[in-house]
């Protein structure tokens, strides 16, 4: 076989090589985005709900998030205000079409919005940010960032 004959044949090799690296990473990034989608659901419920075990769940022990006044606030903080009481929102509800995720391996920089009505009436949207990890399998928020405006009244 020739000089060019066993070039073209490796280089053939390295196409199919990378295809198949491509697709198997698009098929990662496909499953990693519905897990992602399904933590940022449980995350919104949680406005509402107050769910300890949900919160527990989906922050990171490291966890590290900036509420909308400006505070900061750990995971610890975040699940002793879920147990405080009942939430001060009536509802809120995902714009999951509004969810935007981009990856760096097994980091995850969600933007996305939600809609919400407290129990006054008063209605918004949170704007935010969350950054995730991969731990073991799971994705974990390790990071979030959220602004809050209010619509209408």
């Amino acid at each position: 076989m020739g000089r060019f004959a066993t070039a073209g044949i490796a280089l053939l090799f390295l196409i199919f090589l990378s295809s198949a690296t491509s697709a198997g990473q698009a098929a990662r990034a496909s499953s990693d985005r519905k897990q992602i989608l399904e933590v940022e659901r449980k995350f919104t419920d949680t406005v509402v709900s107050n769910d300890v075990r949900e919160l527990e769940d989906i922050l990171a022990e490291d966890y590290l998030g900036t509420e909308t006044d400006g505070k900061l606030v750990t995971k610890a903080d975040s699940v002793a205000e879920a147990k405080s009481g009942s939430s001060e929102y009536a509802s809120c509800r995902l714009n999951e079409n509004e969810v935007k995720v981009r990856f760096y391996g097994d980091v995850a920089v969600v933007n996305g919005t939600e809609n919400w009505t407290r129990k006054d009436g008063k209605s918004g949207r949170f704007i935010w940010t969350d950054i995730m990890v991969k731990r073991q399998g799971k994705w974990k928020v390790v990071a979030s960032q959220d602004l809050a405006v209010l619509l209408g009244k």
